[in-house]
């Protein structure tokens, strides 16, 4: 069975609440992502901000200079390093989110895409086919 530690990303890319938005902005840029796990001193997760959430400053450019934090969302989804890729899907579609942080022990330890689901689940898929098609040989 296909895990979070599995498939997940281990570098991730963070941010502080205490930093600001425009610094948030940069890092997605710089990057070429679309989300940032918010952390606090201990590395523990308190929230993800979203490209989408700053769009904001498009309409008020001193929103640059405000902490994340007043722009994060802090109920986030999260998956633990040990759950199933199945339920990982499942709560992709349920949720209708991009990306879930996977925790252990209450630290962010990678990320998980949708991109990262489907190729999981292609591999899985065309392995157990290449020894279905070898073992009718």
């Amino acid at each position: 069975m296909l895990t979070a530690r599995d498939i997940m990303t281990e570098r991730v890319v963070t941010i502080r609440p205490t930093e600001s938005v425009r610094t948030a902005v940069e890092r997605l840029i710089s990057e070429q992502i679309s989300g940032l796990p918010v952390v606090d001193d201990a590395g523990r997760m308190v929230g993800i901000v979203t490209e989408f959430a700053l769009l904001a400053i498009a309409y008020d450019e001193s929103i640059g200079d405000e902490p994340v934090g007043n722009h994060m969302t802090s109920e986030v989804l999260t998956v633990d390093v040990n759950d199933a890729v199945r339920k990982i899907a499942d709560l992709f579609i349920l949720h209708r989110v991009r990306r879930v942080p996977v925790l252990e022990s209450g630290r962010i330890v990678g990320l998980i895409s949708r991109r990262d689901v489907l190729m999981a689940v292609y591999r899985s898929q065309s392995a157990q086919q290449g020894l279905t098609a070898v073992g009718a040989l």
